[in-house]
């Protein structure tokens, strides 16, 4: 597993599951007695963790990929657009935005038509048919992404906005988990009301957290990424 797969896929997933996993082992506190009557020994238990695990370690990357799209599905589409017209990256080269100066917004659009015969819409052009300006700055920017593809810094700032992404998704599975156990729990008596409150507190701040830095994650990677172009030739 690569260091993306890893730290922006498979890490949110872990720590979105945790608190329903810490809870799950509460409730197991319960639960324990009964299943050493039902399984009549310690190695009936242990039995039972590996096969848990293995089932665990199956599904993990189809959950994962659950989380990734739930985070595309509720956050980053809503956000961003599908067609990432909306990204930080397309803004960015806006005219009607001022992230860049103007001089720096013609520096970039020199280096685009130059390295992928890509012309950037003019201010004028821009006014006429924003959307079709922002198409094609979304054009140009896979091209530059192609072109800055080894840049071990700008894939670190990928990671850490797939990190967040990723993480939005796991938290409201998670969410939703603590919901459904809390709702059981009524019923059955497992766990007193504080752990669960606490899960689904902090659950919630993170996420909203996380929702934040997701915008920011994205801006820092725009303004590398075009970094990279313009230090090239």
């Amino acid at each position: 597993m690569d260091k993306y797969n890893r730290i922006a896929r498979l890490y949110p997933a872990i720590l979105g599951m945790l608190p329903i996993c810490i809870l799950l082992a509460m409730c197991i506190e319960v639960w324990f007695p009964q299943y050493l009557t039902m399984m009549g020994n310690v190695k009936g238990i242990l039995c039972l963790i590996g096969g848990t695990a293995t089932v665990s370690m199956a599904v993990g990357y189809l959950v994962s990929e659950i989380f990734r799209e739930t985070s595309k599905l509720l956050f980053q589409y809503p956000l961003f657009k599908k067609d990432e017209t909306e990204m930080p990256t397309t803004k960015m080269l806006l005219w009607q935005n001022d992230a860049i100066s103007p001089l720096y917004h013609k520096e970039i659009a020199a280096k685009a038509k130059k390295i992928f015969g890509i012309k950037l819409p003019t201010r004028e052009e821009e006014l006429a048919n924003p959307e079709e300006a922002k198409r094609t700055i979304v054009d140009v920017v896979h091209q530059i992404r192609q072109h800055s593809r080894g840049d071990m810094i700008l894939r670190q700032y990928n990671i850490e906005f797939g990190f967040c992404r990723n993480y939005l998704g796991a938290s409201i599975w998670s969410i939703l988990l603590v919901l459904g156990l809390s709702i059981v729990n009524i019923f059955y008596g497992w766990l007193s009301w504080w752990p669960l409150a606490l899960a689904l507190i902090l659950q919630v701040l993170l996420m909203i957290g996380c929702y934040k830095l997701l915008d920011i994650r994205g801006w820092a990677y725009a303004n590398y990424l075009y970094a990279t172009l313009t230090g090239k030739e």
